[in-house]
């Protein structure tokens, strides 16, 4: 059950983390100032040449009058996620702003998804609180998007905004527009992303869905359970059918997680869908624990009939049962390839066998017992810069046997841990200077 719990705590951190399995990744957004020494990054093909040089000008004049670092970056779609969660992520991923001032500035706009966002620094937040960053947006870039000029109303935006920031830094950047604006790039709007995804009404809806189909898989699933175990006559084989209990809950909390992802971009919310996966992972493992052990319980005071006088039947122990078996067999158990089970009637003397195969040992196939014995023995360890090699044996337990085979096999070197964070890319300047936000700024849509 620890591993369960580590598995149900890794999906929570995925969910929490909004890590989207289904849309653009944060991860996917390069980072202009590694790719190309700038700070606007036109993933969404928005801007054009002309546009992107133009607001290019105004966050590389503010950051030398100010220190301070803007980015913009469009996109196509948030990828399900919200866009307050993506520029979070992205603005971390960065690292816009200098480090230990955290003065930095992110524009992200996402064109499928009509969202655009304002993200600051913790630096910033008094030179443009959110209600400065959202009255910027009403103003500057909400209107001109209306009417599909996406470049002028970034570029109008990151204007307004650079300014706001110089003055409050005391400095002034005498930005001048063109004489002739350059020409606005003609794009066509997909569908968003969460658009396929069905509709929910409302978040209550959207718990009630995948809280009833998780419990759903549940329930399924601990009725088989119980059924397999029952239809197994031999005791030992009814405790193989138990298994380890580790399926179940990483099945549910699996279609779990890829529900909530769903459901929770088309609810537009995260809270209550995260309470709802949370609430039935619990009920999930709490199911099947109670399930586990009245089934346990059943294996434990399990009789078996006999066939002829339908007395109930004792089970012969490991040791007496060995009377009945031969050489060949006693190995097998001994692998713990099998397990000969033996059942005798108290009052006829009726003796029912029955064979029940175990994981721990293999077909040998010399004897074709069930006796082979997988060990592995490291020959020259793996390191971060060289492969490594393993013996391994196949030996059968059979004393009437004398199979025996060895191979050796490569053991990869082991890799080192490579962070990465949102960006990618070849040459160019170099990255942002490391800063991060609190989640200060405001969102709009149009």
């Amino acid at each position: 059950m620890r591993k369960i719990a580590g598995i149900f705590i890794l999906f929570a951190i995925l969910i929490v983390s909004g890590k989207n399995v289904f849309g653009l990744a944060v991860g996917e957004v390069q980072n202009p100032k590694v790719t190309s020494d700038s700070f606007v990054e036109d993933s969404a093909g928005v801007l054009g040449p002309d546009y992107i040089s133009l607001i290019d000008g105004i966050c590389k004049n503010l950051e030398a009058k100010t220190s301070a670092e803007m980015a913009v970056v469009t996109v196509d779609n948030l990828g399900g996620t919200t866009i307050e969660d993506f520029a979070v992520r992205l603005f971390k991923g960065f690292g816009i702003g200098k480090k230990g001032k955290d003065n930095g500035l992110l524009i992200l706009f996402a064109r499928d998804d009509r969202k655009i966002r304002i993200e600051v620094g913790y630096g910033l937040e008094g030179a443009v609180n959110d209600a400065k960053a959202g009255r910027f947006m009403d103003t500057y870039a909400v209107p001109k998007f209306k009417e599909g000029e996406y470049a002028r109303g970034l570029y109008d935006l990151a204007k307004a905004v650079a300014e706001e920031v110089a003055k409050a830094s005391g400095a002034t950047l005498d930005v001048t527009d063109p004489a002739t604006w350059p020409a606005q790039i003609e794009t066509v709007s997909a569908e968003p992303v969460q658009k396929s995804a069905p509709e929910i009404k409302n978040v209550s809806q959207a718990v009630l869905i995948y809280v009833a189909s998780i419990l759903s898989i549940a329930f399924f699933g601990l009725a088989t359970l119980s059924l397999r175990v029952g239809f197994k006559k031999a005791k030992a084989a009814k405790k193989a059918a138990m298994g380890n209990g580790g399926v179940l809950p990483v099945i549910a909390l699996f279609v779990g997680a890829v529900a909530m992802f769903i459901i929770g971009s088309a609810a537009e919310k995260i809270l209550l869908p995260l309470a709802g996966y949370l609430g039935t992972g619990f009920a999930v493992m709490f199911s099947q624990i109670m399930i586990r052990r009245r089934l346990e319980r059943y294996i434990k005071n399990y009789h078996l009939d006999c066939p002829k006088c339908k007395t109930a039947m004792d089970l012969v122990d490991e040791i007496s049962d060995n009377k009945f078996l031969s050489v060949e067999e006693l190995a097998e158990e001994q692998a713990y390839g099998m397990d000969y089970e033996f059942w005798k009637c108290p009052k006829c003397e009726a003796v029912e066998r029955f064979n029940v195969k175990l994981p721990k040992a293999g077909d040998c196939p010399k004897c074709k017992r069930r006796s082979v014995k997988t060990t592995k023995t490291t020959l020259v360890a793996a390191t971060t810069s060289s492969s490594g090699k393993e013996r391994i044996t196949y030996k059968c337990s059979n004393p009437k046997c004398d199979y025996i085979r060895e191979v050796e096999k490569k053991i990869p070197r082991i890799s080192s841990s490579s962070g990465g964070s949102g960006s990618s890319g070849s040459s160019g300047g170099s990255s942002f200077g490391g800063g991060s936000s609190g989640g200060g700024g405001s969102s709009r849509g149009w």
